[in-house]
């Protein structure tokens, strides 16, 4: 329990003087003196105490599932606009980051997309605010007021008319608030109210227009077209879009006197970013090192995707020999056009689908999306990284799978690294097979996908990247793997049709003939 402890020198106090003081002390109200009767006094309140009782198992179940101790450290909240969707994001102890808890939808919305500029305008507000009162006798179930306007509304806002009740509440009506419906607001409430009540002493929320990646932004374009002042605003907020989607970290700020937001925080402007090379040059991007055959061009990807990632890997200079896990080279070194300059270890773990597993895995490390990295052993059960970095081990036992607390929470990439060494242990074809999702239709196939065949050994190749002909609409696509012994990542030749390699057309037939493995189009599976 935190206290704010009072402890006035007694050689500069008279005794009248310390009983005024002391007399002050007593009048000073419960929430002045210590965040925890912030809790004790909101659970005064029938609706808040009610509240606590309906939502106490449902919060308790929440965040055991995500391995997060409750109260956290840290809550922020996002909501989107175009999606009427809102977010609750929390940091643990253990991180300096932020996971994506859960989801409330909008129960109404009112207004369009774009900045509330007055009252009465029905404008839900865009941008960055906090949580500066809670209101638990409000007209709307449970409401939690932000501190609209903030510097920058009352800059580019009508400066006699901006109003200032703006909320996120119960009930399923509004007027510039976001209503959430009494069963979530309630939860949500609770949440806050313990927040704050451990230490926390102003909640983020973020409000933005909608997700404002590529395909978002062009959405934007399309509808800021006429009114610039609007679009400008967007692309100013989407800078903070951008370092969150990153970092997810909280957004550090100050609003400048024209009333933009000029962003504090560390973060590198390279879109991508891996983590096991330190000396990155953007000339030995694959996307940079392997041309597309004459009339295609590149299929777009969003910025920050996965296919993004994969098309922007450093691949090694040249076209070097394929090296096995122990320094020798390759037996057969046919069927690479290039290799890609990542770590392969010292072991011989980092095999076919392993290879994948640690694609996919550095990628959402490169982004903080620490709760996706989670992977099936080969006996079904699924382990994931969040728990991992939160101290605890899986011991293995024949067939089954337990749990242990052995040492400190750590994120670190050194950390990261041992999970997946551990995955490698007992993960393989058959594991990934299962855990991944089956394609209906080949012709869907995006950059990331997985052609698969589940077994012992089985085999796996990834799509690291795909073009379409500019006038037949003909698409073609890149493949990578790794194989037994483990051995470096390199990018397939096509052999079959070596006018095309290393490029393989998507309408490739029954079946999909490689360099050492052939697959079908019922092998296609994503993650």
């Amino acid at each position: 329990m935190k206290k704010l402890v009072i402890k006035p020198s007694i050689n500069h106090l008279n005794k009248r003087h310390l009983i005024l003081l002391i007399g002050l002390v007593l009048s000073v109200p419960e929430t002045i003196l210590g965040q925890d009767n912030f809790k004790d006094e909101q659970n005064r309140y029938a609706r808040v105490h009610q509240a606590r009782e309906n939502s106490g198992e449902k919060i308790d179940s929440l965040f055991s599932r995500k391995d997060i101790n409750y109260p956290p450290d840290e809550i922020l909240i996002i909501a989107y606009k175009k999606e009427q969707i809102l977010e609750l994001w929390v940091r643990p102890e253990t991180l300096e980051t932020f996971t994506l808890v859960k989801q409330y939808p909008f129960t109404a919305f009112s207004g369009i997309l774009g900045p509330k500029r007055k009252q009465g305008d029905l404008q839900i507000p865009e941008g960055l605010y906090y949580i500066n009162h809670f209101n638990p006798v409000s007209t709307f179930h449970l409401s939690l007021k932000i501190n609209y306007p903030n510097g920058s509304d009352s800059i580019l806002g009508e400066r006699e008319n901006l109003g200032d009740e703006i909320r996120i509440h119960g009930s399923a009506v509004t007027i510039g608030c976001i209503p959430i419906g009494n069963e979530a607001i309630e939860e949500l409430y609770i949440i806050c109210v313990d927040t704050k009540s451990a230490g926390q002493d102003d909640i983020p929320v973020y409000i933005f227009p909608c997700h404002m990646d590529s395909l978002g932004m062009a959405f934007l374009k399309v509808i800021g077209e006429s009114n610039i002042e609007v679009f400008s605003f967007w692309q100013n907020l989407k800078k903070g879009y951008d370092i969150f989607d990153k970092t997810h970290q909280e957004l550090k700020f100050r609003v400048d006197e024209l009333g933009n937001y000029v962003f504090l925080n560390k973060i590198c402007h390279n879109s991508n970013s891996y983590a096991w090379h330190t000396d990155y040059n953007n000339e030995h991007a694959l996307v940079n090192r392997v041309g597309v055959p004459e009339g295609f061009t590149r299929i777009l990807s969003t910025s920050g995707s996965f296919g993004d990632w994969l098309r922007y890997l450093p691949l090694k200079e040249g076209n070097p020999p394929v090296f096995l896990y122990n320094g020798t080279k390759k037996s057969y070194q046919e069927g690479h056009h290039a290799v890609i300059n990542i770590d392969i270890g010292t072991q011989d773990l980092q095999q076919c689908a392993d290879a994948l597993i640690r694609l996919y895995a550095e990628y959402l490390y490169s982004h903080n999306n620490f709760d996706k990295i989670e992977f099936r052993l080969t006996n079904g059960d699924l382990v994931g990284f969040r728990k991992w970095i939160s101290g605890y081990r899986p011991r293995v036992h024949g067939n089954q799978v337990t749990w242990h607390e052995q040492t400190q929470p750590d994120s670190s990439y050194e950390n990261f690294k041992k999970y997946l060494t551990f995955i490698f242990t007992y993960a393989g074809t058959y594991s990934l097979s299962q855990q991944l999702r089956s394609m209906a239709d080949s012709a869907d196939m995006v950059i990331g996908d997985i052609f698969i065949q589940g077994g012992f050994p089985g085999h796996a190749i990834m799509v690291v990247d795909m073009a379409q002909h500019t006038e037949t609409g003909e698409k073609i696509f890149l493949l990578c793997q790794s194989f037994m012994p483990a051995q470096d990542i390199h990018i397939l030749k096509n052999l079959y049709d070596i006018r095309m390699s290393p490029w393989y057309w998507l309408e490739f037939g029954d079946s999909l003939y490689t360099p050492e493995w052939i697959f079908t189009r019922k092998d296609l599976k994503r993650f």
